[in-house]
């Protein structure tokens, strides 16, 4: 008796789930549909500056998304390289479109009277300096 109790509650189971189970499966299909609909009609663009005069650093990044199609590029200056790279991926990944690379010196040069520019299509402009004057903070905002 026991046996037959176990194998029909199993029985059962098993019959409510696959209704789940075909449940689940469209769900999951619908949500694909929606980030497939959403992937093709993307669109954003953005860029950043930083112009480290401090510590002799510089990064660029731009990158612009139309769809499925992203392309982009971008650029560090380390104190020993300028170097520039230009992607884009899409459908069929990541690429790297072409690379520039100067050698530009012996490596960074402190300046600690330098300042720090930061430059965002979202974040808008502004710059720091050191801050001399308090161990605990490091950076002061600079007024030009």
């Amino acid at each position: 008796m026991f046996k037959f109790v176990l194998i029909a509650s199993l029985l059962v189971s098993v019959a409510l789930a696959a209704p789940l189970d075909d449940d689940y499966e469209a769900e999951e299909r619908r949500k694909l549909e929606i980030e497939q609909e959403q992937n093709q009609n993307a669109q954003y663009s953005f860029s950043s500056k930083i112009d480290d005069k401090i510590n002799d650093g510089q990064i660029q990044r731009e990158e612009t998304r139309d769809g499925t199609k992203v392309t982009g590029s971008y650029s560090y200056s380390d104190g020993f390289v300028f170097r520039t790279v230009y992607y884009e991926a899409d459908e069929n990944g990541y690429r790297v479109v072409k690379e520039e690379k100067q050698e530009i010196g012996n490596g960074p040069v402190f300046n600690d009277n330098g300042q720090a520019d930061v430059e965002g299509s979202l974040i808008g402009k502004y710059s720091i300096k050191l801050d001399k004057t308090d161990d605990e903070k490091h950076y002061k905002e600079a007024t030009n």
